[in-house]
């Protein structure tokens, strides 16, 4: 998995994921910041795939958390409700940039 950073320097990361890439290979980007305590609205993680799937085959990207949500037991700065969000945040913003990429 690779976190991309999105804004300075994420395009030169994907064009180097794209020169390596194999057929073989399925890339997973972390579209949203566990740390970060603001939800990412479902079009800002929608135009984060959208960028990627200029470098990268549809067929061999996914997205996903930048580190995952666990352990917060530890972590009071992240809450369940607010960890839920972020995830629905992504599935939402995964299926709009679907949409785009589909022509629907």
């Amino acid at each position: 998995m690779y976190r991309a950073g999105w804004g300075t320097g994420s395009q030169r990361v994907l064009k180097i994921i794209r020169q390596y890439l194999k057929p073989k290979h399925r890339i997973f980007l972390g579209v949203v910041s566990p740390i970060d305590p603001r939800v990412e609205h479902p079009k800002e993680i929608r135009d984060r795939i959208l960028e990627a799937a200029r470098y990268i085959p549809m067929e061999q990207l996914g997205s996903t958390d930048d580190c995952g949500f666990s352990p917060f037991c530890d972590d009071t700065s992240t809450t369940r409700e607010k960890a839920f969000a972020k995830i629905r945040s992504r599935v939402e913003g995964t299926a709009l940039a679907e949409e785009i990429i589909n022509g629907r």
